[in-house]
């Protein structure tokens, strides 16, 4: 028998939402790193995915997404991780990457004035234009410089500390030589992440439905330094 044209689209297009809904209510988080230019930003997502920290910094262009699969309390989730350019001109762009983000990492180099008062400045812009429920976390990095000589440290930790602990978020001082550092700082903001959007299947996936509707109308523990 010879499906009439209608009933084939009718089949093709039940088929095509189906995938289309099965894609969208995957539970995702959206997690930016934001910071200067060479404060290890992509060394340390390069660490948290178990690959090879690149020898030779090479800055980011823009911003570059990796995903990880993870188990959270026996729901598998998808993280989208992106990694945001630290130069200045990519400032506004970077702010483009704020919406619908569930947490930001917001990294400094101790050994970098520079880069810290740029933490700071990314703070206060992920307060007043990043959702209101977003977990932050506040990273000094390249602790390991400081205990190979601390006359090297230009950020003292309880410096950043106090910083954090005025805005409310998390802190830690990490290295990539500390193969939990970054394991443990994903680890500790996921579980910041409040209950409701964690099952509510929201983060990158509501950015994606948001996307799909404009497009149809335009056509401290063990394992690092935590506190």
């Amino acid at each position: 028998m010879i499906l009439d044209l209608v009933d084939v689209m009718s089949v093709f297009n039940s088929y095509y939402i189906k995938i289309c809904i099965s894609y969208i209510v995957m539970p995702v988080l959206k997690i930016i790193l934001l910071g200067d230019t060479n404060v290890g930003k992509t060394a340390f997502i390069s660490k948290y995915l178990k690959r090879d920290v690149p020898n030779k910094h090479t800055p980011t262009i823009g911003a570059a997404m990796s995903t990880k699969q993870i188990d959270f309390n026996n729901t598998s989730l998808d993280l989208h991780i992106w990694d945001t350019a630290g130069q200045e001109r990519y400032t506004s762009l970077t702010a483009l990457y704020y919406r619908a983000s569930n947490i930001a990492i917001i990294m400094y180099d101790i050994t970098n004035p520079q880069s810290f008062i740029r933490a700071k400045d990314y703070m206060n812009d992920i307060k007043m234009k990043a959702p209101s429920n977003i977990a932050i976390g506040l990273i000094g990095n390249k602790s390991d410089i400081a205990i190979e000589d601390p006359s090297n440290r230009a950020i003292p930790y309880s410096e950043g500390k106090e910083f954090a602990d005025i805005h409310e978020t998390f802190f830690a001082e990490t290295n990539i030589f500390n193969d939990n550092d970054a394991k443990c700082v994903f680890g500790s903001l996921i579980d910041l992440v409040p209950s409701d959007v964690m099952y509510s299947y929201k983060g990158e996936s509501e950015s994606l439905l948001d996307n799909i509707v404009d497009n149809n109308q335009q056509l401290e523990n063990d394992c690092c330094n935590i506190s």
